[in-house]
């Protein structure tokens, strides 16, 4: 059924032909009841004799119903009218990534920005088991704000759908089909990886990788032959990435990356080192860690062993105090017997000394009781350390004791309250009184739990593209964007960061918290950006 501009098909009054493809025409449309404008694909009409073609289209009705994905263009509504199906969809307003290559080169940030949006897309799409089976750059639609959009699953394919593709069928473009779509082969997600592969390899070289004559020569390239490494077509390009691309394009699908998460991680890693010094001082580490960071110096032991015990410390110190007690009181005996005039002169002196040191903690006569006669006639022949130096208020002693009464305490010395400190922690942690550990959560809630934060990440990434590219534009004018917008950018990204780590150690509740803060950003965000 070919429509005109001003039919009506139920509701919708069609405005004009978008495109006519494989499964049917495309039109823009506009509801007359809403005003929105949508986009509407309508079967084309021989599908009474064509039933595998009617059930293609009503599993691709079936599988968008069950999608919705920031960069995956959603599904409104399905219906039928005068004996065909039709379907009601987001209308995405920009350029296809066939037709932006076309016009100008694009520029290395741009294609690792669409491409790690495609892969996030394909991720969520295969995590519920959805195939796409037709990944090319004219099936990849870029919004003014820089969002990717992933159209047309005409022809996916679900997992729950075994009879959808027979053996020994092909679908898909040839250009960018894998192998195993070529032999008629079974199908899975990693063949999407490979159509994806062959259009990234595309974007940076400006080329297919199997260019020929007939259709039959580009699928015998696709089967047998190895593509030319897209460093020798751009040489300009990065040794990592040419791996990557030629690892996607491997013709074995085990030897591929195996999924689409680890492909835009591969692509994601490429970007990381000019953000990760900016966002380093903000991050929130999960521990401390003994490691020293790039601009931070590790923390030292002795610190950190002072730190788990500061009640050792001060008994420390009381001990150091009572020893110079100690030797104070000899050394102003041997004054007293050898230096009369001396100690008449100076006696007003000592006697203050001795006032502070009768004022130590309890614990020093313990420790003066507890000197060996040796040591107590090496110390009548050193000065007084308390006439020179007060009382340190750190575990080791002042340099000015260095030559005093005793020698410092050796680094191990230190160290040993807290490892003791740590024992009896451990002791206690043992003891039959203590409550069993909760349960850890199930597999399920932990996979549930990765699956919203992937989809999540996936919107703070389309999210924080749109945002960039409006302030870029008002940037250019002399303004920049409101400072709401770069809060709540600000804290999503700290939200997402916070919540990655609690999933890392496993503690959903925590993750659960920060997903939910995050959520709430970036529906902000999107709301900022008209989605």
């Amino acid at each position: 059924m070919a429509l005109e501009v001003g039919n009506r098909v139920g509701d919708y009054e069609v405005l004009a032909l978008l495109g006519t493809g494989g499964m049917g025409r495309v039109y823009k449309v506009r509801n007359i009841i809403s005003n929105r404008e949508e986009a509407m694909k309508i079967l084309l009409p021989d599908f009474a004799s064509e039933t595998d073609l009617a059930a293609r289209f009503m599993a691709e009705i079936r599988t968008l119903a069950g999608l919705e994905h920031p960069n995956i263009a959603q599904l409104r509504t399905a219906f039928q009218f005068q004996n065909q199906f039709v379907m009601v969809m987001e209308f995405v307003e920009g350029t296809t990534l066939e037709k932006m290559a076309s016009q100008s080169a694009l520029s290395l940030d741009k294609i690792l920005d669409y491409s790690t949006q495609v892969l996030a897309a394909l991720s969520y799409a295969h995590g519920r088991g959805v195939t796409h089976r037709d990944i090319k750059p004219a099936n990849i639609m870029i919004t003014a704000h820089g969002v990717v959009k992933l159209m047309d699953f005409g022809i996916a394919k679900s997992a729950n759908d075994m009879q959808l593709t027979r053996p020994g069928t092909t679908m898909g473009s040839v250009y960018y089909m894998s192998p195993e779509q070529v032999r008629g082969g079974t199908v899975d997600a990693r063949s999407d990886i490979y159509s994806f592969g062959v259009t990234l390899y595309e974007m940076l070289t400006g080329r297919k990788p199997f260019q020929a004559e007939t259709s039959y020569s580009v699928l015998n390239a696709q089967l047998n032959e190895a593509p030319t490494p897209p460093a020798q077509v751009n040489p300009a390009l990065p040794a990592e990435l040419n791996n990557i691309v030629l690892r996607a394009m491997v013709k074995a699908p085990e030897g591929r990356f195996q999924t689409a998460e680890e492909f835009r991680n591969a692509l994601k890693s490429l970007r990381e080192p000019h953000g990760a010094q900016q966002a380093a001082p903000v991050a929130a580490p999960a521990a401390p860690q003994p490691v020293a960071s790039p601009g931070f110096a590790p923390v030292p032991a002795v610190a950190a062993a002072s730190a788990a015990a500061p009640a050792s410390g001060k008994s420390r110190r009381g001990l150091w105090i009572g020893l110079g007690a100690a030797a104070a009181v000899i050394a102003v005996v041997l004054a007293f017997a050898l230096l009369p005039r001396v100690f008449s002169t100076h006696a007003g002196q000592k006697q203050a000394a001795a006032t502070t040191d009768s004022q130590a903690p309890a614990a020093a006569p313990d420790a003066g009781s507890a000197m060996q006669p040796a040591q107590q006639a090496a110390d009548a022949s050193r000065p007084n350390p308390l006439a020179t130096a007060t009382p340190s208020t750190t575990p080791a002693p002042p340099a000015s004791q260095a030559s005093g009464a005793a020698a410092p305490p050796s680094r191990a010395q230190l160290k040993k309250p807290a490892a003791t400190a740590a024992s009896s922690t451990a002791s206690a942690a043992s003891q039959p009184s203590a409550p069993p550990a909760p349960a850890g959560p199930s597999p399920q809630e932990v996979r549930d739990s990765h699956d919203r934060y992937a989809n999540l990440d996936a919107r703070a990434d389309a999210a924080r593209q749109g945002v960039q590219q409006i302030r870029s534009q008002q940037q250019a004018q002399g303004l920049d964007i409101r400072g709401d917008i770069l809060a709540a950018m600000n804290r999503m990204n700290s939200d997402l960061r916070e919540a990655n780590s609690a999933l890392d150690r496993n503690d959903l509740q925590a993750a659960k918290d920060y997903m939910d803060r995050a959520d709430r950003e970036i529906s902000t965000l999107e709301q900022f950006l008209g989605r």
